[in-house]
């Protein structure tokens, strides 16, 4: 179980097909927060549920928990109506109605996706990747070992949710294997991006350790931004904008030749 996770939380597993494994947590609202999980950190084996205290929202929010085994980033065949279809029934048992999605790295990105496939609200996306794909990122050696096994790409890079109604909200680290990925997202109205200058790659764990992960996804997630802005300014983030403005991006790596810094 996450180290994240209440004594007294219920993750209740659904019936999925592989590589999915998916689970549930009751809330008292009529929202359903997506938790999609990083890749974790023993690649042979389910990465487990990620975020389950601050997703659920001091028991407020429904929880849907989705994990990838195959580590496709959406692109495994029937995974994305797999996660569409179990938000359906849902939806329909419970009357849903405000969908809202988060996830770390390999999971920020699927919780771009599902805003691309299907009305979303709000996405945190958390040290998310621009893409894995090769000849879209050739200098991305992290995650060589599960791209190399993906053969179709449906979805070889992030999707740009600017024409969907959905408030973006992404939280990248500041150095220079994770600006590599941040710089190429967009920059318009719709997509609030703050940069954490002496972070890297484990910049949620890192944040979750000092107890300012859930007010910035909390707020994020709630259609507070100003709120969110002031919580990720309290943390020591910056707006992507003043950020670049102050220097010039980072050419030193934070991050070890190790992959599975995601899990949370």
């Amino acid at each position: 179980m996450n180290a994240d996770a209440r004594p007294d939380l219920k993750i209740n597993p659904l019936p999925s097909e592989a590589p999915l494994a998916m689970h549930f947590t009751p809330g008292t609202s009529s929202r359903l927060v997506v938790s999609f999980a990083g890749v974790g950190t023993k690649r042979h084996q389910m990465p487990p549920v990620e975020l389950p205290r601050v997703a659920h929202g001091n028991g407020a929010n429904n929880v849907l928990y989705v994990s990838d085994q195959s580590r496709s980033w959406m692109n495994g065949p029937g995974i994305v109506e797999q996660v569409l279809e179990t938000i359906e029934d849902i939806t329909d048992e419970l009357g849903i109605t405000s969908l809202v999605a988060v996830g770390n790295s390999m999971g920020g990105f699927a919780a771009m996706v599902l805003a691309a496939e299907t009305e979303v609200e709000a996405v945190v996306a958390i040290g998310p990747q621009f893409s894995v794909h090769p000849d879209i990122m050739p200098d991305e050696w992290r995650w060589k070992f599960f791209r190399d096994k993906i053969a179709d790409w449906r979805y070889p890079q992030a999707p740009d949710l600017r024409d969907r109604n959905t408030v973006v909200t992404l939280l990248n680290g500041g150095s220079a294997d994770e600006q590599m990925h941040a710089q190429r997202f967009p920059t318009d109205a719709g997509y609030h991006h703050y940069i954490f200058p002496d972070q890297g790659h484990s910049l949620a764990r890192s944040l979750h350790d000092k107890g300012q992960l859930e007010p910035i996804v909390t707020t994020s997630l709630e259609g507070r931004p100003a709120v969110a802005r002031q919580a990720v300014h309290n943390a020591g983030g910056l707006i992507r904008a003043q950020f670049e403005n102050r220097s010039e991006i980072p050419t030193t790596s934070h991050s070890s030749r190790r992959h599975n810094d995601d899990q949370i």
